[in-house]
């Protein structure tokens, strides 16, 4: 599904691309939410991203959003500093 498509479903339809078709990358807490991020699109092309939001302590999705903030996106991305070296 491309992220036009994505953008246009309700969040219930949201939810069963992200199931259906969705590659889980990352977690992270923001606020009161656990955030989950998977990589959205067709096979072969650059993709999306997008974002599952959750409140803590609840077994529900309150939001899914189509992820493009590179600052937001690095907040997944763990570096080593000693590899670097």
């Amino acid at each position: 599904m491309r992220e036009v498509e994505f953008s246009r479903l309700d969040r219930p339809g949201r939810l069963a691309a992200v199931k259906s078709q969705g590659e889980y990358l990352g977690s992270r807490s923001h606020g009161g939410h656990r955030v989950h991020l998977y990589r959205m699109g067709p096979t072969g092309s650059e993709g999306y991203f997008c974002e599952v939001w959750m409140r803590i302590g609840w077994d529900q999705v309150e939001w899914i959003e189509v992820a493009r903030n590179l600052d937001v996106l690095a907040e997944y991305v763990e570096i080593d500093a000693r590899a670097l070296r």
